[in-house]
């Protein structure tokens, strides 16, 4: 497989980004070891400053170096010529680069690594531009009513085409005459900083389509579900037209009051930073704001914006559904029925079906839908959810005239 040099760039950027990472933890364990080299042993008698003066001129250095070469690798890397074109990207290409994105995204968006994937409306395969005559190349026969899917956490636009089976996309297409867009994302960043990107994209999609729009339904899988949610919240506080045009939306396995693996995780990073001697290698603080937002669903910046975000508190704004706009919830239940309590504690496992319905205690934070609104499949994972015919079927149902 051929390479860009954007790609490569890209790459050995993050490689040197991940040199530093490395050096950083070593530094900090080192530093640790030094004040106290033993769990059980006293502090030393005697302050170690000298040792930490020394200790620190040694990694500045070490950091000095390795900035020197990146920053000559890139500069050598960049007069490598770009092909006048962007070739699409192949499904194995999108694979790696949204799991990656998914992981470190925030990352590569702040340091302006190449590889950070931009949000951009996709055919499934190509990305489309937002003038009316590129939509129009995209989309022939383009059908007034439009249908957006919105990928999940680490997924690409590629993903609701899994293993050969028929889209759900198609689908809809073939039995509703509507057309269907993909979004293509760096699922790395806030939720909420991608809704309010989604809010404005939107916008300049319907505008821009080849026909007049007559309604617009979107669709999201897992955290697209909270894209969704954050992008209408923000449409909302700025007046988006293309709200006019919103008739429905399904969420298909959305943690919409967090993901239980998350929250798990997020009591692992708490319990290891506890532990001076271990703190150090945590990977809480390095893991993506995206993966973070699902731990409990945060759809607002005002949700982690807060000092510690770390914290087990439940800390969201309650965000309603929209009136006038129909929902559909769908998921996932690894259970053989309802009464299966391997279903009740590993849901789909990744969400459990109680975040994936809108089900909570608290009123404010319960999502009204109507028990003709929402489904549960039975012996099926979060991924099923994508390709399986039944799931298909029940969207196309709910999304018929």
């Amino acid at each position: 497989m051929a390479i860009s040099s954007k790609t490569l760039r890209g790459i050995t950027r993050l490689t040197f980004d991940s040199v530093s990472g490395v050096m950083t933890t070593v530094e900090r364990m080192h530093e640790v070891i030094a004040r106290r080299p033993l769990p059980w042993s006293p502090p030393p008698d005697r302050p170690t400053r000298a040792h930490g003066l020394i200790a620190s001129s040694v990694y500045s250095v070490m950091r000095g170096v390795t900035g020197v070469v990146q920053h000559g690798v890139d500069l050598s890397l960049g007069l490598l010529p770009d092909s006048a074109t962007e070739t699409p990207l192949s499904r194995g290409e999108a694979r790696w680069l949204a799991a990656l994105n998914g992981v470190c995204g925030d990352h590569l968006e702040a340091t302006s690594n190449p590889l950070a994937i931009p949000m951009v409306f996709t055919d499934s395969v190509r990305p489309a531009g937002t003038g009316r005559e590129i939509l129009g190349a995209a989309f022939p026969g383009a059908s007034p009513h439009l249908v957006v899917f919105v990928h999940g956490l680490c997924l690409s636009d590629f993903s609701w085409r899994r293993d050969g089976s028929a889209a759900l996309g198609d689908r809809l297409a073939e039995e509703l005459a509507v057309t269907p867009v993909y979004l293509r994302y760096n699922t790395g960043r806030h939720i909420s900083v991608n809704g309010q990107e989604l809010a404005e994209r939107l916008d300049d999609l319907v505008n821009a389509w080849p026909v007049a729009v007559e309604s617009l339904a979107l669709i999201g899988h897992s955290m697209g579900g909270l894209v969704i949610r954050s992008a209408c919240h923000y449409a909302v506080e700025a007046g988006r037209p293309w709200l006019d045009k919103l008739t429905r939306i399904a969420c298909l396995g959305t943690p919409h009051h967090g993901s239980a693996l998350e929250k798990a995780g997020g009591l692992i990073d708490r319990s290891m930073r506890a532990i001076q001697y271990v703190e150090p290698l945590t990977i809480a603080r390095r893991r993506s704001a995206g993966i973070r937002d699902l731990r409990h669903g945060n759809l607002l910046d005002e949700d982690w914006a807060h000092p510690d975000e770390m914290t087990s508190d439940d800390r969201r704004t309650a965000v309603p559904l929209l009136e006038g706009v129909e929902y559909y919830f769908v998921a996932a239940s690894v259970g053989r029925d309802h009464l299966d309590p391997k279903g009740h504690m590993l849901g789909d496992f990744l969400v459990r079906t109680v975040s994936a319905t809108g089900a909570h205690r608290d009123g404010l934070r319960q999502l009204p839908v109507p028990p003709e609104n929402y489904r549960v499949f039975h012996e099926m994972n979060h991924f099923d959810l994508l390709s399986d015919a039944r799931v298909h079927s029940q969207v196309i149902d709910w999304f018929a005239p």
